[in-house]
């Protein structure tokens, strides 16, 4: 089933509420890159086309490898906690080097155990190497208000995506990436305002962040304000940078 797939990715036509914007400014050009999740390789040509990276990419869905492996890209077919691929992965390291960057697209939701595939990827890290990493937020405007009225239904996409089987806050991802040895150096989301509107008919109007960008002179330093005050309750994805901890 190929369920992620974009031809290519023009990041000048980004949106800056864009995940993939977000994520892909944090690596560094001409870095040894590890991209955990990388689908048909969109992300991954995109990296080393215009960027100059380096990449191996790790895919557990075949049919999507074998496409980003059609685009002339390195990948490993298999489930990053799984330890056939950590060995695999390990070798290679033993062969070409450790990684300046792991990154790992809306992925960790996916994993049982996130704590003990974030310490694992350590291993694979440069002691200066950073791990660029994104998911999604549970709570949502749109999910709370889901579970304020007794709702919880899983769907192909999105944040209630059925093969979810974690889910995270800003802060508790954060605790997590510390409590299994890593600072925090960068941060970014996107977000969806609420918007009564949207609610009663799908339809956004008059979003408070819409209305706050159209004051003069200071509305887009309003707008940033009022988003960043309400991330926990605004932010549909983020995205964290982080290196290993000085004391792991």
């Amino acid at each position: 089933m190929i369920k992620y797939h974009q031809d290519h990715i023009d990041f000048q036509t980004l949106h800056q509420n864009n995940i993939d914007r977000l994520q892909l400014e944090m690596i560094a050009a001409n870095s040894h890159v590890l991209e955990i999740g990388c689908a048909t390789g969109y992300m991954t040509e995109y990296l080393t086309h215009d960027k100059h990276c380096r990449i191996l990419g790790v895919e557990p869905v075949a049919a999507q490898a074998e496409l980003a492996r059609a685009r002339g890209l390195k990948v490993i077919t298999g489930l990053i906690d799984s330890q056939e691929t950590q060995e695999q992965l390990l070798a290679y390291t033993r062969e070409h080097g450790f990684f300046d960057t792991i990154f790992m697209s809306q992925v960790i939701e996916h994993i049982a155990d996130p704590g003990a595939t974030l310490s694992i990827l350590k291993g694979l890290l440069n002691p200066d190497g950073y791990l660029v990493i994104s998911t999604c937020s549970i709570v949502h405007w749109k999910c709370r208000l889901q579970i304020l009225l007794g709702r919880w239904t899983y769907e192909d996409y999105g944040i209630f995506d059925r093969t979810h089987l974690r889910f995270f806050t800003i802060k508790s991802f954060r605790r997590l990436l510390e409590d299994n040895g890593y600072t925090v150096v960068d941060f970014g989301y996107t977000f969806e305002d609420i918007c009564p509107f949207k609610i009663l008919f799908d339809t956004r109007i008059l979003a408070p962040s819409d209305l706050l960008r159209l004051i003069p002179f200071i509305g887009m330093r309003l707008r940033r304000a009022y988003t960043d005050l309400f991330k926990n309750f605004l932010a549909t994805q983020f995205v964290y940078k982080a290196k290993i901890s000085a004391l792991r």
